[in-house]
């Protein structure tokens, strides 16, 4: 019997990614069956049985985590993120294929699983905003920024009524977005956009879903003032941001939800609820990597 996409993954990452095994099976152990199950399907909508493609998912996350590791070391000591403006960003990361297709991409497709706060952060949509797009008459929704396609394919997934333009400037994230689309059999529903939502004529829809966009940009709030404008009366939005958390893209540090719910509402965004999540109990004094998730109207 073929082996599952998961036990393929496990046995491909405990060979390659030794340092991070107890990592995988705490997060397998805390979280159960559900976490594998969930985890099993995507690995197998996306790169089934394929064990190269397997590999690279390995190689990508190992990678990603260690960086993410150093740089926490450096955000510890200096309190701030390493300079980057948005066009080195956009130049070194969003338009280097080799980088995002082998590394940034399926690192961070594999995070949504083995970091804690990004599997609880998941959960949380799941339970608290899609129940809520399912009473929304307007079935269209923007994912602004869709990176690996992964919160994209899940209103799909919870209601098959819905249609959906994922929006992104890097064209690597919308190819590895496509094939998430493709893989989950989605194609028909969805229209893939380059465009810049600022000054951008976008037909407001009843959904929007940003994740993880805003720690990316010079000018977060620019970015949501025109957000705003494509959610429809009676819409809902879902809007997430890291906290304390470098990356070699990250530019502007949010300390604390706080700071993102402020943005927010100076957007005429109303936060109807909002969660946060650690990534792992840090020492006495020391600043972990978090995310902050918010359902807006």
């Amino acid at each position: 019997m073929p082996l599952s996409s998961l036990e393929l993954f496990r046995s491909t990452f405990f060979a390659n990614a030794s340092m991070f095994k107890k990592t995988f099976l705490d997060v397998q152990a805390e979280f159960g069956d559900p976490w594998s199950a969930e985890f099993d399907l995507h690995l197998a909508k996306l790169f089934g049985d394929d064990p190269t493609a397997h590999a690279d998912a390995v190689r990508g996350y190992s990678k990603f985590a260690i960086d993410a590791m150093r740089l926490q070391k450096l955000f510890n000591k200096k309190l701030r993120y390493e300079d980057c403006t948005y066009e080195e960003a956009c130049a070194n990361v969003y338009m280097n294929e080799d980088y995002m297709m082998k590394l940034y991409l399926p690192g961070i497709l594999v995070s949504h699983f083995l970091w804690r706060h990004h599997y609880r952060q998941f959960l949380y949509y799941k339970e608290n905003f899609l129940p809520l797009v399912s009473a929304v008459g307007d079935k269209r929704f923007y994912d602004v920024g869709t990176g690996t396609g992964f919160y994209t394919v899940q209103i799909f997934r919870h209601d098959r009524e819905f249609s959906g333009c994922g929006i992104d400037i890097s064209p690597h994230s919308r190819r590895f977005t496509g094939n998430q689309i493709k893989g989950w059999g989605f194609e028909r529903s969805f229209t893939s956009l380059n465009v810049n939502i600022i000054g951008a004529a976008l037909e407001p829809f009843g959904c929007i879903q940003t994740v993880e966009v805003l720690e990316h940009l010079s000018d977060p709030q620019l970015f949501l003032n025109h957000l705003r404008r494509l959610l429809a009366p009676g819409g809902y939005g879902f809007i997430t941001a890291a906290l304390t958390a470098p990356n070699a893209d990250h530019i502007y540090l949010y300390w604390t939800p706080d700071d993102v719910i402020k943005q927010l509402k100076a957007a005429d965004f109303k936060v109807l609820d909002h969660f946060e999540a650690d990534a792992y109990v840090g020492s006495p004094g020391e600043y972990v990597p978090k995310v902050a998730a918010f359902i807006v109207s």
